[in-house]
């Protein structure tokens, strides 16, 4: 759960009633205490919240060659039964963004991540670096939440193992950039939604 006020801050930004300047120290505010409950709580895995994410998903997907966030889209794309796409129907909305591939999909070699691993690290014990928990959207997050035939342009990619071949070479490069900035707890969430391919898992 995030804390009130950082939702409150949020909420102001996106209806343009705040300029979101003073967010960054809002969260790193929020941050230091959720770690400091964690410490005391005596947890083995210490995770930021994912404060810095207005999803669970984050900035992952976003942040890929190939990938574009779209803002108001078309309720027709989703798959109606996906479990956050069905809470947004029982309201009859849709959700304010999302991400659609719009071409070959890879790594642009900077994580977009990394900096809140390195925040962790700054309010962290040294002997406790390796107990740091970074989560990511399962591979295949927004392949799910689309129709068939509505998750890649079928010019750019002739099937789903190819589409998937590239998604897994991009989570390769992002968690070897974890891993070389001293990461050794990731957690996939949303696997229990995974539908294909069974090879994906091996290969990350």
């Amino acid at each position: 759960m995030r804390p009130t006020k950082l939702l409150n801050k949020r909420h102001a930004i996106q209806q343009n009633k705040d300029k979101g300047d003073d967010l960054p120290a809002l969260e790193d505010k929020c941050i230091q205490e959720i770690v400091q409950i964690q410490t005391d709580c005596g947890f083995h895995a210490i995770s930021d919240g994912e404060y810095r994410r207005h999803m669970f998903w984050g900035t992952f997907f976003p942040s890929l060659n190939g990938m574009k966030q779209i803002y108001g889209p078309d309720a027709s794309i989703f798959r109606e039964y996906v479990p956050d796409i069905a809470a947004f129907l029982e309201e009859e909305k849709v959700p304010g963004e999302t991400v659609i591939c719009e071409g070959k999909i890879g790594h642009t070699g900077q994580s977009s991540y990394i900096g809140q691993f390195e925040y962790l690290k700054s309010i962290t014990a040294k002997e406790r670096h390796g107990e740091i928990k970074m989560t990511l959207a399962a591979p295949n997050w927004y392949h799910l939440r689309y129709k068939e035939g509505k998750a890649y342009p079928k010019e750019v990619y002739e099937n789903d193992e190819d589409y998937f071949g590239d998604i897994a070479k991009a989570y390769q490069t992002e968690l070897q950039i974890l891993y070389d900035a001293g990461l050794r707890n990731v957690q996939v969430d949303d696997p229990n939604l995974a539908c294909r391919p069974p090879s994906l898992e091996c290969r990350v």
